[in-house]
Formats: structure tokens, C-alpha cells, sequence
């Protein structure tokens, strides 16, 4: 071999570790520009915060959802009043929470008459990922999905009163309320001392819409749903979620804090898992069938970093760099032997 090809091969070999390396530090960059397009990561964090402003919010990874008005069935709707939302995530060894923002003129708590509506927000995974991927809107009869819906009404930090609610209405004698003649009777009054909710037939039949000890303690309800038409809260005792709102400038900011383990799977690190969303603007008296709807986006739990990470690429171009002065060591001997 030649001065000139013993100095190519050399060039080629120093090149090697550096290709080698460039390849590694384009990795994170190339998942982010995957992430953006339908995924979102996860990361993992000793305690999920719920204060919507906390910086570990503002450092997690962020995936921007269009929503489009659900029109499949009545009732529908072709212009809603949320057109998109941006959600975060992290996560605990029990627990995954979820950031969710969007945008939103006005605060709307069901204040103000029979025609007022509450601001809403919901969340959506099949009930059991190992079935398949069911239909975005409400499931199918066979693969069921699992949603949790955050209302601006529940745990308000001052939760409306029927006043504010019904205003100018006539006051009664509300009996079995524990309330006296004149008073008007809230729906907890009637699971006070002197009351019966029995007189409040859903409360008394188990539905978490007229409960309001679970109203008072959540702003989340937890469903299931086996296609359209067929939404129902699972039990109260099982009512899991926990959350925190702030509605400013315009703009709602929610944090939703749901338990890994689920009745039919588990939020396990390195997986993926569909996810879709739903929000309703109570302005627009949106409720019901007529929300704005995400199609199915995906979730994943990333793996804690660990000392091999770091290391691994650098023992990968150890190793590299090893090879190559084994390889320039046998040119070199090549070299020698020719020119004898």
C-alpha cells in the first residue's frame, strides 16, 4: 500500500468516532421532532405539582391538540368554542398527571339561570389498551374507553350557591331539607341532621351529578362509555382523581392527577398509550354531545435516566477510538513492511 492510500485509510478511521458521536447527540432531537407531530412524553418527577404555573410544568415536554365540533351525532354542533388545547405531562410512581390549557373568554360555573352552562374538559383512554384502539368518540360496544371529565362547577373555591345558580326564584317551605320555612334549601342540606335525600331522588339513587359530597371534594367525575349514548359514572367510592384549576385572562390552565394503576391496565414506563380529548364551552351553552373532540393521540411514559445512559455513549466511542489505533497501528505496520 502506498504513503497516499495508508493516509486516506487513516482520515477515513479518524472519522469514525466523531460520525459516531454526531449520530448519538441527533437522537433527543430526532424524538422531540417525532413527539411534536402525535406523541407525548412523560417525564418522571418525585411529586406531580398542582399549581398549573410550577416549573416543572413549564420544563415538561408539550403537545398541541386541535379539536374539531362533534358532529357524528345528535346533538352536534359545526362551530364550538374551543378550538384547541396544549397538554403536558409528568408523572410519580403512583400517579400520572396531565396539564391541560386552553384558551377560554369568559369563566362559566353553571351561574345565572336554567340556561348556564359550566366550562369542561375531558380526557380519554381505551378502558383496556391490550383490546385494541377503539373509536375517539365514546368507544365501541366491545372496547370501552375510560374518561375523566374536569367541571368548572365542582371543588370551586366558591362553589355557587342555588341562588346564584337560579336567580329571582321563588322561595318555598322545602320540607325534609333541614332548612326552615323561607330558606332555600341546597341539595346538601338534605343529607344534613333533620334531612333525606331521598327527596333528592338521583343523589339518593347513587348518581355522582346530584352528590354533592363528591361534588365538594372533586372537579373530576370518572366515566365509562361503550359508544354514544351509553356514558356512566363508575362509583363514587371510586371516584380517583384529583386536580386543580385557575381560569385568568382568558385562559384556563387544569392540572388532573389520575392513579397509574387502572381496573384494566396500568400507565407502565416505556409504553405507549392512545389518548384523546373533549372540551365544552359553557358560553356557547355547550354540553353533552355538544363539545369540541381531539382524535387519538398518543402517550408515553419515558424510562428514568440511569448512569448507563451517560455512560454508554461514551464506552461506544471509547470502544471506536480503541479500534481505530489498533487499525493505525496495522497501517503503520503495513507501512513499514512495504517500504522495506
Amino acid at each position: 500500500m502506498s504513503a497516499p492510500d495508508v493516509n486516506r485509510e487513516r482520515r477515513s478511521w479518524l472519522a469514525v468516532p466523531l460520525a459516531a458521536f454526531g449520530a448519538w447527540l441527533a437522537l433527543p432531537a430526532r424524538r422531540a421532532q417525532a413527539a411534536e407531530k402525535a406523541s407525548l412524553l412523560a417525564r418522571p418527577v418525585d411529586r406531580i405539582p398542582d399549581d398549573p404555573d410550577a416549573q416543572a410544568w413549564r420544563e415538561s415536554d408539550a403537545l398541541e391538540v386541535p379539536l374539531a365540533p362533534q358532529a357524528v351525532v345528535k346533538p352536534r354542533r359545526y362551530e364550538t368554542g374551543v378550538k384547541a388545547l396544549e397538554v403536558r405531562a409528568l408523572y410519580t410512581e403512583d400517579r400520572l398527571g396531565l396539564r391541560l390549557e386552553w384558551r377560554d373568554a369568559e369563566r362559566d360555573a353553571m351561574e345565572g339561570g336554567a340556561q348556564a352552562f359550566r366550562d369542561a374538559v375531558a380526557i380519554e383512554f381505551p378502558y383496556d389498551p391490550a383490546k385494541g384502539m377503539p373509536f375517539f368518540g365514546m368507544g365501541e360496544r366491545e372496547r370501552p374507553v375510560l374518561i375523566y371529565q374536569w367541571k368548572a362547577d365542582w371543588a370551586a373555591a366558591a362553589p355557587p350557591d342555588v341562588d346564584a345558580k337560579y336567580p329571582h326564584m321563588v322561595v318555598d317551605w322545602y320540607p325534609f331539607s333541614a332548612r326552615a320555612a323561607s330558606e332555600i334549601a341546597e341539595a346538601a342540606d338534605y343529607g344534613k341532621p333533620g334531612g333525606d335525600k331521598a327527596f333528592v331522588p338521583s343523589w339518593w339513587a347513587g348518581n355522582p351529578l346530584m352528590d354533592p359530597a363528591l361534588q365538594t371534594k372533586r372537579a373530576v367525575e370518572k366515566l365509562v362509555a361503550h359508544g354514544f349514548g351509553t356514558l356512566e359514572a363508575v362509583a363514587p367510592d371510586n371516584q380517583d382523581a384529583e386536580s386543580k384549576a385557575l381560569w385568568k385572562d382568558g385562559v384556563w390552565k387544569a392540572v388532573v392527577s389520575i392513579p397509574r394503576a387502572q381496573d384494566a391496565f396500568s400507565f407502565e414506563r416505556g409504553k405507549t398509550f392512545p389518548i384523546a380529548f373533549a372540551a365544552w364551552n359553557g358560553e356557547k351553552h355547550e354540553r353533552g354531545g355538544e363539545k369540541s373532540v381531539s382524535t387519538w393521540y398518543f402517550l408515553s411514559l419515558e424510562q428514568p435516566t440511569g448512569v448507563a445512559t451517560y455512560l454508554a455513549p461514551v464506552a461506544v466511542v471509547a470502544g471506536v477510538f480503541a479500534a481505530q489505533i489498533a487499525a493505525l497501528r496495522r497501517l503503520r505496520r503495513r507501512g513499514a513492511a512495504h517500504r522495506d
